[in-house]
């Protein structure tokens, strides 16, 4: 039996940033996963760190989902399943799609933006992590005017929240760029975000955890949260049987962190939105910034001298085997967008994992009132990479009974229930 006062459960991007915020402070902690640091979702991120990114519950986008989910190859697709917890997953997301619910969530994510890219420059600062980080932004590249007068809304809500957005025609995108076709209409320039290659941004924070005395029991799967007589959280016990004490738990196992919470009565309802992942080499002229190809939502980030496709979202039960038409799909939608020789450019890595999404579209992060010493960090969908840190300094503050640096009110994680 080990102690340690504080056991992480899960080693993904608010693990890992939780960990390193709490050994700065000189507490001991240990990361427990079943996975290693390298295969994790956060890996898998299009290497976007797009801080004042718009909520996912946009009014309207549910209902153009449903013209999108019986589509195999669309941005959004929903696999046929009668699972009811899927089904009233939609039904909770459809509810939230709603403008004044947009309006306050827009308001949470712009400013957990500009937090967490604070704590990602003093990560960079003090760690010196080799993972191509440049402060270039993102572009939003639009082929028809209809979408980049579109994402120009989108940007101009952004900007009320001192974010720096300009709207680029065709002609002044190639001019950066000229790897975009000639009949893409513009772009949106995001000019405060930045970009990364995500698996050597994880490996350089598990490298400064473990610089700072954090210890990990990588290949160990947590069975459940142990409590004393009183309900409080005091450890775990691993699927072996063993066990590990602490004096704080804290549950950021992505979209595992639905059966480890609802196992001590917090309601959390998860659904893994599978996103897909494809590295390419060879091509002789890449995009200056990140960009997400509005029509079709494929990112596309540079990543040293490769380009890396990710998107589309898959919800489904956990487990199913990939849809290759989906990750096909990738590089098809980019043709449409990207020259620079992507048609002939080698496949050097694919991947698929899930996204863990709560239907409102906000995460869950903070203390469970109702199990003291228990926190919890999911629920980020496509924004992990970019705003886990915050996610991680929030918590490793709420331990040692500081104050947030933001606002908490709409992201607790017991605001869906609790039961006995």
């Amino acid at each position: 039996m080990s102690s340690h006062r504080v056991v992480i459960i899960g080693s993904g991007i608010v693990g890992l940033s939780t960990a390193w915020e709490l050994s700065r402070r000189g507490i001991a902690v240990m990361v427990v996963d079943p996975q290693p640091v390298h295969d994790q979702a956060s890996c898998g991120n299009a290497g976007m760190l797009s801080i004042g990114h718009v909520p996912l519950t946009r009014p309207g986008v549910s209902w153009k989902g449903l013209r999108w989910m019986l589509s195999r190859t669309s941005p959004l697709y929903i696999r046929p399943t009668l699972d009811r917890e899927i089904w009233s997953w939609l039904w909770q997301f459809h509810q939230h799609c709603q403008e004044p619910w947009f309006a306050r969530t827009m308001t949470s994510l712009c400013e957990q933006g500009w937090a967490s890219m604070r704590c990602i420059d003093r990560f960079m600062e003090e760690s010196c992590c080799p993972c191509l980080f440049r402060k270039v932004g993102w572009m939003a590249v639009c082929r028809t005017e209809s979408m980049l007068h579109e994402q120009a809304e989108e940007a101009a809500l952004a900007q009320a929240h001192g974010y720096d957005c300009v709207t680029l025609s065709g002609g002044e995108l190639r001019a950066t760029s000229p790897c975009y076709r000639p009949d893409v209409a513009g772009a949106v320039h995001w000019r405060d975000s930045a970009i990364c290659d995500p698996r050597e941004y994880m490996k350089g924070l598990e490298r400064a955890c473990r610089a700072r005395g954090v210890t990990f029991a990588p290949r160990t799967a947590v069975g459940r949260i142990t409590r004393d007589a009183g309900g409080r959280a005091i450890g775990v016990e691993c699927g072996d049987g063993s066990r590990v004490e602490a004096t704080h738990v804290v549950v950021a196992a992505g979209v595992w962190s639905k059966r480890i919470l609802e196992e001590v009565g917090v309601r959390c309802p998860l659904v893994g939105a599978r996103g897909y992942n494809v590295r390419l080499e060879g091509m002789h002229s890449l995009p200056a910034a990140a960009a997400v190809l509005s029509e079709t939502s494929i990112a596309a980030t540079p990543t040293g001298n490769d380009l890396r496709l990710a998107g589309t979202l898959e919800i489904g039960p956990l487990g199913k085997p990939w849809i290759r038409s989906r990750l096909d799909q990738l590089r098809r939608g980019a043709s449409a967008y990207l020259e620079g020789g992507l048609d002939r450019a080698a496949t050097v890595e694919e991947w698929a994992g899930y996204r863990p999404c709560l239907p409102d579209g906000m995460p869950a992060v903070g203390g469970v009132a109702s199990i003291p010493g228990l926190f919890v960090g999911t629920g980020h969908a496509m924004l992990g990479m970019t705003l886990g840190p915050i996610a991680g300094q929030t918590l490793s503050r709420l331990i040692v009974g500081e104050a947030a640096e933001i606002d908490l009110s709409l992201m607790r994680p017991d605001r869906f229930g609790v039961s006995r």
